[in-house]
């Protein structure tokens, strides 16, 4: 070997101990917890997000590691009440990442895709007042919820053994189009609708997106390649759309076809100029994409978890709180433990650590860092704050006067995420939850069905999580009078 090529083997060589040197040693995540080829590569994460084991994948770590975690050379996550609030709260939290664009509307930038805090805050302002608390109850909704939840109580018990999965996504589908454009709300809890669904709530998007993310040209690849699988779901969601186009439109609300309390009313108090038509639909179509799943994986996670055997006395005391309509503090309790084990987000919600950089929970991490919270670790990891973290207990959140962890168990939720960019949707979700849960425990008792041989096992979208089979049996009996 002539010395030019000695020199140079012997120079990348010494670039490669001091690449690896930096990393291993010096460089500021290193000091992180975390395995040691996360100082390397993120690979890994990227190989688990694909499979969909990055939930579990992260859980895990932080169970060996604790609620620091490094999961890549520049990215890493928390799952402490003080790490929540530095990214998601403080000064309005830290910027989004690319990921979100993911969930563009025909490339339009929506509420759920704003980027920055500041486009985030200009187009909050726009909508939030139809999401308010009091909105939702002092307007029209309560009483299309109710009629919406009892229609769900009713086809329910009509046979045996019903697959709640698919009824329960019809009535958040109905729920939150009657919040867009009631009275032109979807009917498909009765069927006429019912097609809406299987283009919302069964495809899997999870490798597409990844991919999308990661290496745009493989996605292109894939998706040709799973195009014929996807022939009805581009039809159906085809259908959403005109949907959408059809009802939001200026005309409808110049002549009043749409409510004015509705979201498609809303959009049009702003002008072209600040919103075309193609953002306005988009706007609505994003709100209803992410208010089907959500709210029907939770409701449908509970419903299953309350009708087995061992849980026959919470249904029971569930059943007597609604038929006394007393007080509704065990069903708060309910929901609230669901919202524990079964938040509509499962996964990381990955923001950007802003310029300067930032000290998250101790340690220091650079700015362009990608840092993240994942409600599913928020709320297991701690047995001080949430004993038996991997069980249905909605006592738990009744002893707030006793109970000396009760404050620490509400900073560590996160099911609707926190701070500026809290789900929107969130009191809508828990009136739909209410009325629900409400409908069927003052009417029925609830049971696994003799057919249900499906696996309810949590499985992985991109940033949920809905049962692994997509099938729930269960039986519907009237309470008996006594």
């Amino acid at each position: 070997m002539g010395a030019p090529a000695l020199a140079l083997a012997v120079g990348g060589v010494l670039l490669v101990i001091g690449l690896l040197g930096h990393r291993f040693a010096i460089a500021p995540m290193s000091r992180l917890p975390g395995p040691w080829y996360t100082r390397l590569t993120s690979l890994v994460l990227i190989y688990h997000e694909f499979h969909g084991r990055k939930r579990t994948w992260i859980h895990d770590l932080h169970l060996r590691y604790g609620p620091v975690v490094r999961l890549g050379p520049h990215e890493a996550s928390f799952a402490s009440a003080a790490g929540l609030k530095e990214i998601y709260v403080n000064s309005g939290g830290y910027d989004k990442t690319e990921v979100y664009s993911l969930f563009e509307q025909g490339g339009h930038r929506n509420l759920f895709t704003a980027l920055r805090k500041d486009e985030h805050k200009e187009k909050k302002k726009r909508l939030a007042d139809r999401y308010s608390n009091s909105s939702i109850l002092n307007g029209p909704l309560p009483s299309v919820i109710k009629d919406r939840a009892d229609t769900f109580a009713r086809v329910s018990s009509e046979a045996s053994s019903m697959d709640i999965y698919f009824l329960l996504h019809c009535y958040a589908l109905d729920c939150v189009t009657a919040a867009c454009f009631h009275p032109h709300g979807t009917h498909s809890i009765e069927g006429p609708d019912a097609d809406l669904v299987h283009a919302l709530s069964y495809h899997d998007s999870r490798r597409a997106l990844v991919l999308r993310h990661y290496a745009p040209r493989l996605a292109d690849l894939y998706q040709w390649a799973m195009a014929p699988r996807l022939k009805g779901v581009d039809g159906e969601t085809n259908r959403l759309s005109e949907y959408a186009w059809r009802w939001c439109t200026q005309q409808n609300v110049i002549d009043k076809k749409v409510a004015p309390t509705t979201l498609a009313a809303r959009l049009y108090d702003f002008s072209d100029d600040e919103l075309t038509p193609a953002d306005r639909v988009a706007e609505c179509l994003d709100h209803i994409g992410a208010g089907i799943d959500t709210t029907g994986d939770t409701l449908c996670f509970l419903m299953y978890t309350l009708s087995l055997p061992e849980n026959a006395k919470r249904q029971k005391r569930l059943q007597d709180e609604v038929a006394a309509a007393e007080t509704d503090a065990y069903l708060e309790a309910v929901i609230q433990e669901a919202l524990r084990l079964w938040a509509p987000g499962t996964l990381p919600l990955p923001r950007y650590v802003p310029a300067g950089g930032r000290t998250i929970d101790g340690y220091h991490v650079p700015a362009g860092t990608t840092v993240s919270c994942q409600s599913y670790t928020m709320h297991r990891l701690s047995a001080d704050v949430f004993p038996e973290p991997e069980s249905f207990i909605p006592e738990r959140w009744l002893a707030v006067d006793i109970d000396r962890h009760a404050a620490e168990r509400n900073r560590h939720m996160f099911a609707f995420g926190a701070g500026s960019r809290v789900c929107i949707g969130k009191h809508l979700a828990m009136a739909e939850m209410r009325a629900l849960l409400k409908s069927v425990y003052g009417q029925y008792e609830t049971s696994i069905a003799d057919d249900m041989h499906y696996s309810m096992k949590m499985s992985d979208q991109l940033m949920t999580s809905r049962p692994q089979d997509m099938c729930c049996k269960l039986s519907f009996t009237p309470i008996r009078k006594e």
